[in-house]
């Protein structure tokens, strides 16, 4: 059954060896055990879990999630993979559990042994917010995704600020990462998420990394095992997935707001204003909403009025935080003369804390200091009431353990797509290796894509090869794009797809071990190619442009041995491509950026330097 602490803590040192050998533990000492899932009980905790449960269909899956298909035995959560007929029709079965709490920054890690004996099941250990009422759709979190039998597990950061579809930023990291599970089938998955993103981990080892400042939300967890993913071999199920545990670990991050969309930028024009994403409203639904324009920090702000004497509350409770002492900070503004203005700070584990807003009518930053918590969670309720013409609003809400010193608090993010910015980037921070295996990167159809189009990176090469390190080429058409490498160091810009293509030539570009600085643009039918800031090539009436939506794109392997289905990876129909296709890339990858415009000359000259 689930513990907290401090039941938690007294469980772990009864069983101490047993718990350390079969954990891969966090990567720091700071990290605090606040929840976990033995599965060592007779049922599934009903107060703790709920059951996935309904139909999953889409672009390569067809299954049926069943609450039967879920049991406790054996100190396990099993989840059964079954062939039934229901009402008559044949069905794929899975299930899984969906977490009635939620999450925030921490380490998550689990055991568990996927189901691997044949073809159409989908294990997958994970984070999301359930969007609808629940109103907690922010990102999405796959520490592993695992279709049965294939080698290969996608660990995935998905934006998706409102539940209408992904942001504009279109997968920020899709990794897919070689599998390499022990004899018995058991492994340590886990990963770590921070205010600057998401480091994944297998059996204790970093495996992919996704930088992603400020990206702050409070989601459920999910243990599932889909059935029905791609071609299923019937014959081999039943069949099961099994995890041993789950468990949750926080730290502090001084300085950085624990509360989601504080600064009520999630919505984005794209979910109802009248429902903050990760907020709850109570009295009159009509009185609180989102609105653009005139923020005190970015487009968005909440706005308590009505027509009408009203009263309203806009609520968020965060779970599973360290204790210790917090502050409140935010930026309101009161219209008129409101008979209840104010914050309120609750279910901390002693007395809550209020703090009246100021009758002011312009922005004004408040804060409220020494927030005792002491029982790992807090609720912030915004609150007001008035009469007609009154009017209470609020921005950048700010719940956190106070800044360092010298450390300032950073705004919150606004999730708006800047024109002109890059559609993709990856790499910033550090470089990706690649090993020549079958680690990639998939980007979306929309990732360098109209009639312009710029993709600029630093390379470093291990070897001469004939090696496609990013590329978006359909397999017929004239509308694709790519950068290439030859066995003879020279550097290729392609347009078009794999089948009928135009490629740009820059000879003698590279020499393995050096780091190389390119960008390749293309703008209405001319194409160039810029070497460490310098122009090699140039090309004019080209027929072939990067106006293809029907492929993704890849980072690193470009062997074609998997391919996107929908929001699931596959193994090609063609796992085996001819002997001419073109090497796994093998070196490293920085500064990877691509925009859907075309960079001029100076700043294609200021993009970021090489890297020894």
């Amino acid at each position: 059954m689930p513990f907290s602490v401090p039941a938690l803590l007294i469980r772990f040192a009864a069983g101490g060896v047993l718990a350390a050998a079969l954990s891969a533990a966090p990567p720091s000492a700071d990290y605090e055990l606040l929840f976990a899932d033995e599965f060592d009980g007779q049922t599934v905790d009903r107060v703790a879990w709920n059951h996935r449960v309904g139909p999953r269909t889409g672009q390569g899956i067809n299954g049926l999630n069943l609450e039967r298909n879920v049991r406790l035995a054996d100190g396990h959560l099993i989840i059964e993979a079954r062939q039934e007929t229901i009402d008559g029709v044949p069905a794929h079965t899975g299930g899984g559990l969906i977490s009635t709490h939620r999450f925030g920054y921490g380490y998550y890690e689990t055991r568990s042994r996927p189901f691997m004996a044949g073809r159409g099941v989908h294990t997958a250990f994970w984070q999301r917010g359930m969007g609808g009422t629940e109103n907690n759709s922010i990102f999405e979190i796959d520490s592993h995704e695992i279709d049965s039998t294939q080698k290969i597990a996608c660990n995935n950061l998905y934006v998706d600020v409102s539940t209408r579809g992904y942001l504009e930023l279109a997968w920020p990291h899709r990794g897919q990462v070689p599998l390499h599970l022990p004899p018995d089938g058991w492994w340590i998955d886990a990963y770590e998420y921070t205010p600057d993103g998401v480091v994944f981990y297998d059996q204790g080892r970093e495996v992919a990394r996704a930088d992603f400042p400020d990206l702050v939300a409070a989601q459920n967890l999910w243990l599932t095992a889909l059935n029905g993913v791609g071609t299923v071999d019937p014959h081999l199920q039943p069949g099961e997935t099994r995890f041993d545990y789950v468990r949750f670990y926080a730290r502090d991050h001084a300085g950085h707001t624990l509360l989601p969309n504080g600064g009520f930028e999630y919505n984005q024009d794209k979910v109802s204003l009248d429902l903050p994403v990760a907020w709850r409203e109570a009295g009159d639904p009509a009185a609180g909403r989102v609105v653009r324009g005139a923020a005190a920090h970015g487009d968005f702000k909440l706005r308590h009025a009505a027509d009408r004497a009203y009263a309203a509350a806009t609520t968020q409770t965060l779970e599973f935080i360290r204790n210790g002492d917090y502050e409140l900070r935010a930026r309101v503004r009161v219209e008129g003369k409101p008979r209840l203005a104010r914050i309120v700070v609750s279910g901390l584990g002693g007395g809550d804390r209020t703090l009246d807003l100021p009758a002011a009518g312009s922005w004004n930053s408040i804060r409220l200091a020494g927030i005792a918590v002491t029982h790992h969670r807090a609720t912030i309720t915004l609150e007001s009431a008035g009469a007609t013409g009154d009017a209470v609003e609020f921005d950048e809400v700010q719940f956190l353990k106070p800044p360092l010193p010298g450390q300032e608090v950073r705004p919150s993010r606004s999730f708006a797509f800047q024109p002109g910015a890059p559609i993709w980037e990856i790499a910033q921070q550090r470089p990706i290796a690649f090993q020549g295996d079958e680690k990639f990167y998939f980007f979306g159809r929309n990732v360098g894509l109209g009639e312009s189009m710029t993709v600029s990176l630093v390379l470093t090469p291990e070897r001469l090869a004939t090696t496609f390190p990013v590329a978006r080429l359909p397999k017929t058409g004239q509308h694709g794009w790519g950068v290439g490498l030859t066995a003879e160091g020279g550097l290729l810009f392609r347009l078009g797809s794999q089948a009928d293509h135009r490629d740009l030539l820059v000879p003698q570009a590279y020499r393995p071990g050096q780091p190389l600085r390119i960008a390749c643009v293309y703008d209405r039918g001319t194409a160039t190619i810029y070497v460490d800031g310098t122009l090699r090539q140039r090309v004019e009436g080209l027929t072939h442009a990067p106006q293809d939506t029907t492929a993704p794109g890849r980072l690193g392997a470009n062997s074609g041995r998997y391919e996107a289905a929908g929001d699931v990876t596959l193994l090609a129909r063609d796992p085996h491509p001819p002997a001419t296709a073109f090497q796994n890339y093998r070196g490293t990858v920085r500064h990877l950026r691509v925009y859907n415009r075309a960079l001029a000359a100076h700043e294609v000259a200021s993009s970021p330097e090489p890297t020894p």
